[in-house]
């Protein structure tokens, strides 16, 4: 029997007190009470939860002593039951009354056979209730992991130091380190992961054999990838998790495009390389709590800028860096199957990281421009991406006087007509005024509505635009084509123009 240090054991004495009252688990005393030779062993994570008195809803148990088929009868009578993983001795299952969110993993003892391609769930899994449970905890990935608590007794079973790792702060694998990655490649990137989340130190050879084998998670699927890339990322201690990504070569197999801007020189407004600058960029999002989608925005704002430098040193340039940067991106996130609404919203943050503004010289036309260009729903996440942007180059004010004014305007104009949606003349109120049946040239005429409305908010009066239509009726489509406001030709005009007159703004 393992001896429970006494602050462990103090941890796990109130837990089970908790635990044999919490209706919730009422299940596991009847099953208990009705199978007098079961074993029943809480394992993995929320084991290692209890010690470190970190909350956790992750329930996984292990019964020995009870076959198969009469677990999954006795369980049928006390919840619902999913089969999925019942080939392999494993049944999800919710109780009746259940409160907690998380289904409950209930399995057998089981042995794994790996067929060493490290390829995610590659090896063959058998279950025996009779296997003893230390041969089911060799299977697991980390001694932090791979301890078993007896809900009955109390007994901790703890066969690779686990609790001495716990007070270490130490991740380590449950022996052989090449063997246990070997097994399942998606177990460096749980390394990654559990230290990111824990704050503790992976283990000297652990590490060592996770830099030998980075490479080999471009064999992992996609999607496995992102999600334990995505676990580290939202986590508060994201950048030191991004730092280990980098410095364990896993990062160079994830985002290679990112890799790429390791040494790159910039210009006279920067002191750093560009991948220094995205690391701090994205360092800054995740100090002030900004959300996971304002995190990648920062962390590939400056995806491109290898890709189009111009020059070298103090006078180098990276001209529509934003644009090439958002095309990158998109394919970046498709690559680690982001969903497409996550993916537009961050393509989106990308393309326009790089909007202009100079208090004074922007008229309210060019703010409402500005803020068709961003989307209202965007502004304050594009304002989050700037403020990471700008202290990621060191400068000393996240939010300048001017930023702060620009803010401020945002919000004053937008509730004017930013889209043909806001005119106060309707499709249909333009047929019934014309008298023509639906076709092309009804947008062509919203269009042209829009651009005048957008330059003076004052004319979105139904009795200027009725008026206004008849007279937009007789143009030929070309000439109202010529009319729609063209945002991405203005941008474009506002860049150059903005970089005649401000050399030192990039």
């Amino acid at each position: 029997m393992i001896m429970l240090k006494p602050n462990h054991k103090k941890l796990i004495d109130s837990f089970l007190r908790t635990f044999q009252s919490d209706p919730d688990f009422k299940f596991v005393q009847k099953l208990a009470k009705k199978h007098k030779d079961a074993e029943i062993y809480l394992v993995g994570g929320k084991v290692r939860d209890i010690m470190l008195e970190r909350e956790s809803k992750d329930y996984d148990f292990v019964i020995r002593n009870v076959e198969a088929k009469d677990l999954e009868k006795f369980l049928n009578q006390e919840g619902k039951v999913d089969l999925v993983g019942k080939s392999f001795g494993v049944f999800k299952f919710v109780p009746k009354k259940f409160t907690l969110t998380e289904q409950i993993d209930i399995a057998l003892p089981r042995t794994e056979h790996s067929f060493n391609t490290g390829g995610y769930r590659d090896f063959d899994i058998q279950s025996d209730h009779e296997l003893d449970i230390e041969k089911d905890l060799e299977r697991r990935d980390f001694t932090i992991n791979a301890m078993a608590l007896n809900i009955t007794s109390g007994e901790l079973i703890d066969p690779f130091s686990g609790q001495k790792d716990l007070d270490n702060k130490i991740i380590k694998t449950v022996g052989k380190q090449q063997d246990r990655f070997k097994e399942d490649y998606t177990r460096m990137l749980r390394a990654v992961r559990f230290s990111t989340q824990l704050e503790f130190t992976i283990e000297a050879e652990t590490y060592k054999v996770i830099k030998k084998l980075a490479d080999k998670i471009k064999t992992l699927p996609e999607e496995r990838v992102t999600e334990d890339f995505n676990k580290i990322i939202k986590n508060s201690n994201a950048s030191f998790g991004m730092k280990l990504l980098y410095e364990s070569n896993l990062l160079k197999y994830i985002i290679p495009e990112l890799i790429i801007g390791v040494g790159v020189s910039q210009n006279k407004n920067h002191i750093y390389s560009v991948f220094t600058h995205s690391m701090k960029s994205f360092d800054f999002a995740v100090k002030r709590g900004y959300n996971t989608r304002v995190r990648m925005a920062a962390l590939l704002h400056d995806i491109a800028k290898p890709k189009v430098k111009k020059g070298e040193g103090y006078d180098s340039t990276f001209y529509n860096h934003d644009i090439v940067g958002a095309k990158i991106t998109r394919k970046i996130l498709q690559r680690m199957k982001y969903p497409n609404e996550v993916i537009e919203k961050i393509t989106h943050l990308v393309r326009h990281h790089m909007f202009f503004y100079s208090m004074g010289e922007v008229s309210d036309a060019g703010i409402r421009r500005l803020l068709v260009r961003l989307g209202k729903d965007n502004v304050a996440e594009a304002i989050q991406v700037r403020i990471c942007d700008r202290l990621g180059m060191g400068r000393p004010k996240a939010k300048p006087y001017k930023l702060i004014e620009l803010e401020k305007r945002l919000q004053e104009v937008q509730f004017d007509p930013i889209s043909v949606k806001m005119l106060k003349l309707k499709g249909d109120e333009l047929m019934k005024s014309l008298e023509i049946k639906p076709g092309p040239k009804i947008g062509l005429i919203l269009n042209s509505l829009l651009a005048e409305v957008l330059e003076d908010p004052k004319l979105n009066t139904k009795k200027y635009l009725i008026k206004r239509v008849k007279e937009l009726n007789k143009l030929s489509d070309k000439k109202l084509i010529e009319l729609a406001p063209n945002l991405e030709k203005y941008e474009q005009e506002r860049k150059r123009e903005f970089f005649s007159k401000f050399k030192g703004v990039e």
